[in-house]
């Protein structure tokens, strides 16, 4: 006999033998009577955010249609209308990355993010860790918010 059919014997006898005690047959169905809560209430979290989403889908298009209407003219650019002076800025995919990694909205000033980074490098210095793990860990972190902070860096001093 091979060795995983004995292993898979081996397992089943032991799933057998679990299935008779009665410890066990309470955590599983205590176990199943959480995962039947919970799948309600994503299903009813899911629901109650389809519904709204539907309905704000619905009053987008009939604003859409009621500007339309009154002569101002259909909306060019999908969410803004055409006399909104404001435009928005475009980031790249790199600063936008780099205000997420930083816990940041693209467009914070540079005092924002130089305070931001300070804070984050204070809590994740690797001299703070001693278990080499962590160490290792804080290090890249670290690193990944010193990266950040240059990125958004030389993006605004290049806009200037």
């Amino acid at each position: 006999m091979s060795i995983p059919r004995r292993l898979g014997r081996l397992a089943q006898g032991f799933v057998l033998s679990l299935q008779e005690d009665e410890r066990f047959r309470e955590r599983l169905r205590a176990s199943r009577e959480r995962s039947e809560v919970l799948r309600s209430a994503f299903e009813a979290a899911w629901k109650g955010a389809s519904e709204e989403w539907r309905r704000a889908e619905e009053r987008r298009v009939t604003e859409e249609a009621a500007t339309g209407e009154e002569g101002r003219g259909p909306r060019t650019s999908g969410w803004r209308s055409a006399s909104t002076t404001f435009i928005p800025r475009r980031y790249p995919a790199e600063v936008l990355a780099a205000y997420n990694r930083l816990g940041l909205v693209p467009g914070s000033s540079m005092e924002d993010v130089d305070r931001k980074r300070r804070e984050l490098v204070k809590r994740f210095h690797p001299d703070r860790f001693s278990n080499p793990d962590k160490r290792t860990r804080a290090e890249r972190v670290t690193a990944e918010i010193n990266a950040a902070h240059d990125a958004i860096e030389r993006h605004l001093t290049k806009r200037r």
